[in-house]
This record gives structure tokens, sequence and C-alpha cells, in this order.
């Protein structure tokens, strides 16, 4: 995930061995997956590929937060809890940390839209931000390409009187009215109709 301000009262050698991690992960994916794309990646510019890959993790963390998935689970216990941390993260955090929510700088970057156009969508309803510690952060799984972004907004404008925490509160929850699925997850699937009935009964909870 792109690097956050608390990144930096963090051990240099454990960050540092962290991303080696990662890139040694992804080229290993890269070339046992796809070889030809992998090495499509070497006419690239070292800045281009750095941007690219920049872009498609924020797209897969929001691609997660759509799924439903845990990703702590799913990780080994060690990666999952850094040693240096002397004070567990607060739930807000660790969305942050994942990469599910991000700074407008790094939204701005994924989506391609300019910081002006991106206040111009928050005034509108079309999407929606959450503040933490008096800092905007913007979910990250208004990029997920699996989501029309028609009904993704349609939903989001619908929820517009409530706050930006309730708002991802009925995004990522699961729904009694909708078999128990995220409404996220209902929309991957084409539900506009049911998640717009289960938005007007959650505005009434």
């Amino acid at each position: 995930m792109p690097r956050h301000a608390d990144d930096t009262n963090r051990d240099p050698s454990a960050r540092d061995a962290q991303v080696l991690r990662a890139l040694r992960n992804a080229a290993v994916s890269a070339v046992l997956f796809d070889y030809r794309a992998a090495c499509a990646l070497l006419r690239l510019s070292d800045a281009e590929v750095g941007r690219l890959f920049k872009i498609r993790l924020m797209q897969v963390a929001g691609l997660s937060t759509a799924l439903n998935l845990d990703l702590r689970s799913i990780r080994d216990l060690p990666q999952a809890e850094p040693a240096e941390s002397k004070h567990p993260a607060s739930p807000h955090r660790i969305l942050v940390a994942e990469g599910k929510l991000l700074r407008a700088s790094h939204f701005c970057l994924a989506s391609g839209v300019t910081k002006q156009k991106l206040r111009k969508d928050v005034a509108s309803g079309r999407i929606f931000r959450v503040t933490i510690e008096g800092r905007a952060f913007y979910p990250a799984f208004f990029l997920v390409r699996e989501l029309d972004r028609k009904s993704l907004s349609k939903v989001a404008r619908r929820l517009g009187g409530q706050t930006g925490w309730r708002r991802w509160e009925f995004f990522t929850s699961p729904n009694v009215s909708l078999c128990d699925l995220t409404p996220l997850q209902a929309l991957m699937s084409g539900e506009l109709k049911p998640v717009l009935r289960a938005a007007a009964a959650f505005i009434h909870e």
C-alpha cells in the first residue's frame, strides 16, 4: 500500500525488508502466472512501473473490500502484527494500513481524477469520505472496475444524509435483506434495486 505519515515512526530496516518481500512476491507471481506480461514490464520506465504498480495495489485493496475479505485472517500472524508496534492499531487505522481507505492524493492517482473533480464528486454525493483524526480518507472500493460506477454512485447518493462512517458501515456490513451479503457484494452481482431498498431501510434505523 502507499506509505502514510505513520510509517516514519517505524524501524526503517523492518520497513525496507517488508518492501523487498512485497516486491519479491509480486515478481514471482508475475513470472509464474504470465511470463510474457512480466517481460513486457521490462520495456517500461522504472517510474511508469512504479506508478502502475501502486495504482493496481490500490485497486486490489478496493476489491478486497468489495469481496468482504478479511486480509489479516489470511496472512501469516507475524506479518499481520508488526513487531515494532507497541500498541494495537485502531480499527480505522487498520483500514488505512490495508489500503482500504486512501488519502486524496492516492485516490486521485488511482482514479485519474483531479482533486477539484474529487471535491465535486463528494459534494454531489457520488463519492463519500471518512475522517480519521481530522484527516479525510476515501474508500478504495470506488476504484473497483468490477463494480458498476453508476450503480455505486446511486447508492452513495441515497445515503447522502448519513455520516461517512455510517455509509462505510452500510456498504461493508452483511445485510439480512441481501441474504447476508454486503451491499458491495450484492452490487457486484448486479443487484442494484435490492441494495437501494436496503439503503432506504438503513437510513431509518
